[in-house]
């Protein structure tokens, strides 16, 4: 009986650490109208990044980090799903389901007349690698 309780506490403990995983790694969903809170060139690590803000204050972080001079297409891409709640970065694949979210939402949000010119090198950079 007490192996089957812990058993079945380990199984949700497995379970619960797996939805957190989902949780911190996945592409939200922002909602309308997303706007770019933030967008800067780090020169010291040669990275772009862009901070998006949604209708309900969720923010969302997204960059690219690699040389955006002469290999662009080899520049990773990373993210920060919840960056209030739990700042983890998250490195997706090249090509990857992930990176083609995100390649979705700078789609959304650079479909508004004013643009950041950060957002559109990433996403020029993410529409020519997928």
């Amino acid at each position: 009986m007490i192996k089957s309780i812990a058993l079945a506490a380990l199984i949700l403990l497995l379970l619960g650490l797996l939805g957190f995983q989902y949780f911190i790694t996945s592409v939200p969903d922002l909602t309308e109208p997303v706007s770019v809170e933030e967008a800067r060139f780090i020169e010291q690590d040669s990275s772009l990044l862009v901070t998006l803000k949604d209708a309900d204050g969720r923010r969302f972080i997204a960059g690219l980090r690699g040389d955006m001079d002469n290999e662009p297409q080899e520049a990773a891409l990373f993210f920060i799903s919840n960056p209030d709640l739990v700042p983890y970065v998250y490195w997706p694949g090249l090509r990857s389901n992930d990176e083609k979210r995100v390649l979705e939402l700078f789609e959304e949000v650079l479909e508004k007349p004013e643009q950041d010119e950060t957002a559109v090198q990433i996403h020029k950079i993410l529409k020519n690698r997928n």
